[in-house]
């Protein structure tokens, strides 16, 4: 793709200049037709130096898009070296057709993307961690925005795009994290070693109060749903990762990883956890335990490696101290990275039990980067976030066609299986009273 303006300010620190953008057409977008077709957008960087890292690097992503609907879409940066990371995605709703001057950035001032409102004009925080870019990588070659289309009958097109270069790309990331590393800056619960550095898993509320929708059974997308948001945060002192063993099963059988089973799906794959520990010299070491299992998920908007069993939803209505299960959905399996980062402790995002958590209060923020949910290699780090927003795939609950108008209570379990070894699993639980009205009878 064809850059069409360059621009440098030439004002000069250590023979860097402060700001260089880089601004590039687009194209038109192709729309879903029952298979994921990504659209591509290049442009080519030459830039006077050989490493982006926090002194100076990738500060800001701006696009233009006009789509017939934008919750369409999902939007990634893609980076020389390959690291990847949403800027946003199916976000806008029903109603919004565009991207109007929209840009990206750690701390983007208009908030965060999710929480924006058409025309989504202004700096935003994206919904993937942005800093994780500027990692030292050689930011010298092909940088692609790539869209894909995920849901039929809308059309559009990314006018342009531009990437901004310049020092101090992510202010407030200037401390290396706690690491294996860099075991100086790890520490333990209590301040005494040694121990366990364990991942702590909670719901966080903000995301799904905001997401949140009954649709009538005459709806021609949605018919007879109520869709959410569900996004879980890592507020422990060590990471949730894990990583696949490349030994593939179809039930009992051990098989290659490319074959098809009986049933036609796709084999598992057994996984570890990787549990740190701060020893009694504060060094980190770790052990691999047994945990659960990840396949290739092939729906729209994935492509990609879910680890199975990882969520599960239910709605149930109270009467008289009891419950009944009005609707049930198990089994849900999600893909594990960082789509965020708890990063502002004056906000509610990363509210939970009456608590808001962010760098000023999370021991070992930072511990652990997931760009990606790779087929070995997944997790979410501390003060991390992953997102599923209300749009995606498997996000709702289907709902009786006689159900009668009432209050109801939405209901989401993380790790309802126990596979996962946490600090804390008394604060899996999440739930929500919500009032359903539009199922007829």
């Amino acid at each position: 793709m064809r850059t069409i303006f360059f621009l440098i300010i030439f004002f000069l620190s250590n023979s860097i200049a402060t700001a260089q953008v880089f601004l590039s057409e687009g194209g038109l977008i192709d729309d879903y037709r029952n298979e994921i077709k990504p659209d591509t957008f290049s442009t080519r960087i030459s830039l006077p130096v050989n490493s982006i890292n926090p002194q100076f690097g990738l500060s800001k992503v701006c696009i233009n898009i006009s789509h017939e609907r934008i919750s369409d879409l999902k939007i990634e940066l893609l980076a020389p070296d390959g690291t990847r990371t949403w800027l946003t995605n199916r976000n806008g709703g029903e109603e919004s057709d565009l991207y109007f001057n929209t840009c990206f950035s750690t701390f983007g001032f208009s908030g965060y993307i999710h929480q924006g409102k058409y025309p989504y004009t202004g700096e935003y925080i994206p919904d993937g961690r942005m800093e994780l870019i500027n990692n030292n990588q050689n930011p010298n070659g092909l940088w692609k925005i790539i869209v894909t289309d995920l849901r039929a009958t809308m059309t559009g097109s990314l006018n342009y795009f531009s990437l901004t270069f310049e020092n101090n790309p992510n202010p407030g990331y200037g401390n290396p994290p706690c690491s294996e590393a860099n075991p100086s800056a790890c520490n333990c619960p209590d301040g005494m070693s040694p121990c366990q550095l364990l991942p702590d898993l909670v719901m966080l509320e903000s995301f799904t109060n905001a997401q949140i929708e009954e649709f009538p059974w005459n709806h021609p997308d949605y018919p007879g749903q109520i869709r959410f948001a569900a996004t879980i945060a890592n507020i422990g002192t060590g990471p949730m990762e894990i990583f696949g063993l490349n030994k593939w099963y179809c039930g009992e059988k051990e098989v290659d990883f490319d074959t098809k089973c009986e049933n036609g799906e796709d084999p598992r794959q057994n996984l570890v956890q990787r549990i740190y520990r701060l020893d009694s010299t504060h060094k980190i070491v770790h052990e691999d335990i047994n945990a659960g299992t990840n396949y290739f998920d092939r729906k729209p908007g994935h492509n990609h490696y879910h680890v199975d069993d990882w969520v599960e939803f239910r709605l149930y209505k109270e009467k008289k101290s009891k419950r009944k299960i009005i609707s049930e959905g198990r089994k849900i399996s999600y893909c594990l990275f960082d789509t965020g980062i708890c990063n502002n402790p004056y906000d509610s995002l990363c509210f939970t039990n009456g608590k808001n958590y962010s760098k000023a209060n999370l021991i070992n923020y930072g511990f652990g980067e997931f760009t990606d949910c790779k087929f070995d290699h997944q997790g979410i780090s501390v003060g991390g976030y992953d997102t599923y927003g209300y749009m995606y795939e498997g996000q709702y609950l289907k709902l009786p066609k006689r159900l009668k108008p009432g209050f109801y209570v939405l209901e989401i379990e993380i790790d309802p299986e126990k596979k996962y070894k946490e600090s804390n699993v008394s604060n899996n639980l999440f739930s929500k009273r919500v009032y359903l009205s539009k199922q007829k009878k």
